[in-house]
């Protein structure tokens, strides 16, 4: 089993002995890197590892001795072979932390996207609300800044748009 990120793809990986890990597993047993087969009960333990190079510390170590008094790292497993699932979901559990940081870069990324995203949908808006005649003020207002401010972060968009085409607002005189 194992657990894929961007580019990332974690893994409980099957030590078995010279330190040597399992690529596959057939009937006959594990395959190794280099081809050879060995039977399951020449499992060492588990590491969690992942695809970019990363690997876990420490090895979750096999112990067939049911009266042996195991210690954290050790899981007792007469079979051997891929892991046990307990061991399998600590794996997961490592390899999310050390995926954590290009989680956190990948929620960064997107936020950027969205914000850039954003700002040429919020540009578009004024443009099309100085084509239509809206004044710094009002502008300023619905974006929740000062005319001031607002003339200065957009008055680039509206020097493209010809004053003189705009549509004259007629002035309403009030009798007394």
């Amino acid at each position: 089993m194992s657990w894929d990120y961007d580019g990332h793809e974690g893994y409980a990986a099957t030590i078995v002995t010279s330190g040597r890990e399992a690529v596959s597993y057939v009937t006959e047993g594990m395959v190794l890197k280099d081809g050879t087969c060995v039977a399951d009960s020449e499992t060492l333990g588990w590491r969690t590892q992942c695809t970019c190079g990363w690997k876990a510390p420490l090895m979750f170590e096999r112990v067939t001795d049911p009266s042996a008094a195991l210690e954290r790292w050790q899981v007792f497993d007469t079979e051997g072979g891929p892991a046990p699932q307990e061991v399998s979901d600590v794996c997961r559990a490592e390899w999310l932390e050390h995926i954590r940081p290009e989680e956190t870069l990948a929620a960064i990324r997107q936020s950027a996207e969205d914000h850039r995203m954003s700002q040429e949908r919020l540009d578009r808006a004024v443009a099309a609300a100085r084509a239509g005649g809206a004044s710094w003020a009002d502008i300023g207002r619905a974006a929740g800044v000062t005319r001031q401010t607002a003339h200065e972060r957009w008055k680039a968009l509206s020097e493209n748009i010809d004053s003189e085409a705009l549509p004259s607002v007629p002035q309403r005189r009030i009798r007394s």
